[in-house]
């Protein structure tokens, strides 16, 4: 089932006091990584949610910045943030996205495992763009738009 909803970027630049009223079974305030996957599950349920949030870009540190992730034991990351891991790796599985170096020349060295796990087909160390397309297409995908 696909629930209409809205997300609202919102910056003290382009806020209006003239803006329409909104209601939702659930608003979440904030654009991050958290603030995403809860309103994607929100939205799967079969409520309505509204995501208002202040931030340039979806998806908080891992799509601002922060492109290295901590694993321990990768076996433990399920749901949708191990569903972000995959579309990374296919995102990076094609020859296109490598445009600073070269696929063959990347060291795929993580926390003592491989960044690109071919096996697991999972991408652990990833350009923060990269990241914010992703979370962009499950807002997306979740929200029926």
């Amino acid at each position: 089932m696909y629930i209409a909803a809205l997300i609202l970027m919102c910056s003290n630049a382009s806020f209006s006091q003239k803006q329409k009223t909104q209601s939702a079974d659930v608003i979440i305030y904030g654009g991050t990584s958290a603030a995403i996957t809860a309103a994607v599950q929100v939205s799967k349920s079969g409520k309505t949610v509204l995501v208002v949030s202040p931030d340039k870009h979806l998806g908080g540190l891992s799509a601002s910045g922060l492109g290295f992730t901590d694993t321990g034991d990768k076996s433990v990351i399920g749901g949708l943030a191990r569903e972000l891991y995959h579309r990374l790796y296919l995102h990076y599985d094609k020859p296109g996205a490598w445009k600073w170096q070269k696929k063959e020349e990347y060291g795929n060295k993580g926390q003592g495992t491989p960044a690109m796990d071919g096996t697991e087909r999972t991408m652990w160390i990833f350009e923060p763009h990269a990241a914010e397309q992703v979370f962009e297409d499950f807002v997306k995908a979740g929200f029926g738009l």
